[in-house]
């Protein structure tokens, strides 16, 4: 025979392990997430950096272009970069 006293405190015992179980289980599943999260979140902005930088270098080859074809041909205008005027 068992004691009362015994079933309760393997009751409680249960509880408790139980909630640490499914404790651990939920940190687990969030860190797993938030990595996931992470890893998309780098390469997003990876792509977009990239480009950007793209973008830019392609606009600054133009006006460049744009620079030396205006000075080939003599022009007596000024192409201003602040203002984008001639």
């Amino acid at each position: 025979m068992q004691a009362s006293g015994d079933l309760a405190l393997q009751a409680v015992l249960a509880v408790v392990a139980v909630a640490a179980a499914a404790y651990v289980a939920g940190r687990v599943h969030q860190w797993y997430r938030h990595g996931l999260q992470r890893e998309v979140a780098y390469r997003r902005g990876y792509d977009q950096a990239s480009s950007t930088l793209f973008a830019l270098a392609i606009r600054t080859l133009r006006v460049r272009s744009s620079h030396a074809t205006n000075d080939r041909a003599g022009s007596a205008t000024r192409h201003d970069d602040r203002t984008g005027v001639r």
